[in-house]
């Protein structure tokens, strides 16, 4: 038995619905991920095993239109965390009784894809759930049909974005490893966020690995983390353990700019 935490947004509604302090087995679990899944939801679920302080997080995304969770659906691991993927079969009635006994809260989760520098504001040109908050805001601004020449991709085919904060909580390996590059650096580490670049064709959403396109990408520094005087890059670390140092494109004091790669990707803010 585990205690967990699970999160289900309607991206119809925009809205989540959080299951307060449910105490059930791992059946459960993935019955309740396969029938969200199956009704077009995404599901965020914070576990912790036993009295340990160890969090996982699992994202479970629906690729396709399932019309009954009796079909087997795919429950998609999250890579910055290690946890796996695996197949799962859905149980109407455990979720059901989950939604009987426990407590609903809903709330919007809201979109951090503005960014305020000197004297302008940055507002993202692409699609997507832009939920990492632990920076001042994430904006992706190249042009839509620049990135789809670059990207080879047809005019039917859109970009989505998704983001979310990288924290020692929730993936403390890769947190240490960025901690090492930055002191590779003589630099301070700063906030960590996940960048993942899809494309969507006919309601489908790919990640567009090993795609060469580079996206222009603006974060903006938290308060606690800016300095004056200081200089700031970003790291991005990929499989392997290799990483790339990104320089600041920009000259203003509260963000960064760099290029951000195709696919899959994990950046952290560094100061010097």
């Amino acid at each position: 038995m585990i205690n967990i935490n699970i999160y289900v947004r309607n991206p119809e509604e925009h809205k989540l619905i959080q299951f307060e302090d449910l105490n059930i087995s791992i059946d459960k679990i993935r019955s309740f991920a396969a029938v969200a899944g199956a009704a077009g939801m995404l599901t965020f679920m914070s576990i912790t095993a036993g009295a340990t302080d160890t969090t996982a997080s699992l994202e479970a995304i629906s690729a396709v239109n399932q019309t009954t969770v009796e079909d087997a659906m795919a429950v998609s691991g999250d890579q910055t965390t290690g946890v796996e993927a695996t197949t799962v079969s859905g149980d109407q009635n455990n979720v059901e009784a989950a939604q009987q006994t426990h407590k609903k809260v809903a709330f919007e989760y809201q979109q951090n894809s503005t960014v305020k520098g000197t004297g302008r504001v940055v507002e993202t040109n692409l699609d997507g759930h832009y939920y990492a908050s632990g920076v001042e805001g994430i904006a992706m601004t190249d042009q839509e049909w620049s990135l789809q020449k670059d990207a080879g991709m047809a005019m039917v085919e859109y970009f989505f974005v998704t983001t979310w904060d990288i924290t020692q909580d929730t993936a403390p390996k890769a947190v240490n490893t960025f901690r090492i590059v930055a002191e590779s650096e003589q630099a301070e580490l700063g906030p960590v966020v996940q960048i993942n670049i899809h494309k969507t064709f006919n309601g489908v959403m790919t990640l567009l690995d090993g795609n060469p396109a580079k996206f222009t990408t603006v974060i903006g520094i938290p308060d606690d983390f800016r300095e004056d005087g200081a200089r700031y890059a970003v790291v991005s670390v990929k499989s392997g353990g290799f990483f790339d140092i990104l320089p600041d494109l920009d000259e203003d004091d509260l963000t960064v700019t760099f290029k951000a790669n195709a696919g899959n990707g994990a950046y952290a803010i560094i100061r010097y």
